[in-house]
């Protein structure tokens, strides 16, 4: 039986923003399950006592942006550098989690698309309703929504996750959106 591919992701990840306009059509390509796992990064750095924001390094930081510019027109996927970064994404991902898994992945790319390419402040409960309904932003404050963030977040750090995006195919990791030649070339029994 064929692994799925777990796609590890944060909204605040510029990076994972860019995968996530890529990987769905990898997945089909190779026929593989495509399973959306959102998750806490800043957590995550916190559980492995990384720097909160390794992108906002004063030495990486004036290359980040013009870095992710670069890629975007690369790859013909839409970006324009955010008002503000990095944004809060606690209560975004926990309406992504509080969702039906097959809304899961239009959701994610609307989201995506209004903090990375529309500059939406999507911590702003409106702006969060307006993305995926009144419902769903409710649903954010419930203890067991919640929970579910810290067990995503728990999961990444349990399976080795140290950024994000991150792939996993079986106990196979792949770190980062340039990693995904390399996701595809495994997934063909090429590596």
């Amino acid at each position: 039986m064929s692994h799925p591919i777990e796609f590890f992701f944060d909204l605040v990840s510029p990076y994972s923003y860019l995968a996530s306009e890529k990987i769905e059509e990898l997945a089909q390509r190779n026929n593989r399950e495509l399973i959306w796992k959102p998750f806490l990064l800043g957590g995550l750095f916190k559980a492995l006592d990384a720097p909160p924001a390794p992108g906002l390094l004063p030495y990486k930081k004036p290359h980040l942006f013009k870095d992710l510019v670069r890629l975007a027109k690369f790859h013909g996927i839409p970006f324009n550098t955010p008002s503000e970064f990095p944004r809060l994404t606690v209560k975004p991902l926990r309406a992504l989690l509080g969702l039906p898994k097959d809304e899961l992945p239009e959701a994610v790319h609307r989201l995506y698309r209004a903090y990375w390419v529309e500059d939406r402040d999507i911590s702003d409960s409106a702006v969060l309703e307006d993305l995926v309904g009144v419902e769903t932003v409710e649903k954010t404050g419930n203890p067991e929504i919640k929970k579910a963030l810290i067990e995503a977040t728990d999961e990444a750090v349990k399976r080795g996750l140290f950024g994000a995006p991150s792939f996993l195919v079986g106990e196979e990791l792949f770190f980062g959106h340039d990693r995904m030649d390399l996701l595809d070339a495994h997934l063909k029994g090429k590596l």
